[in-house]
């Protein structure tokens, strides 16, 4: 399932080429990472209420699937805020060193 050949920069052309509107702004990318988020968490509550805990290949699958989904719209939101998913990355590493 890995594919190296896969890069932040590759991907963040790919979710630009992939929108059906080009029009859509931060608001809408920011609506659509929340819905999905929220289908992240309807499979993972189907894995405690359907799956008894017990992480099928099925699941499993569906959980990546929906994954992707927030991460497209959360690339999105860098490609609208002109930041790569690295500058997010190394921002946050900040934040979180300055805690200590």
């Amino acid at each position: 399932m890995t594919n190296n050949n896969i890069d932040i920069d590759k991907y963040a052309i790919f979710q630009k080429n992939t929108e059906k509107n080009k029009n859509f702004n931060l608001q809408y990318m920011a609506i659509g990472l929340g819905g999905e988020v929220g289908e992240v968490l309807n499979e993972i509550k189907k894995y405690e209420r359907d799956d008894n805990n017990i992480l099928s290949t099925i699941r499993r699958k569906k959980i990546i699937n929906e994954m992707g989904d927030v991460l497209w719209y959360f690339q999105g939101l860098c490609n609208r805020l002109n930041i790569s998913i690295l500058d997010v990355m190394e921002n946050n590493i900040e934040k979180i060193e300055n805690r200590k």
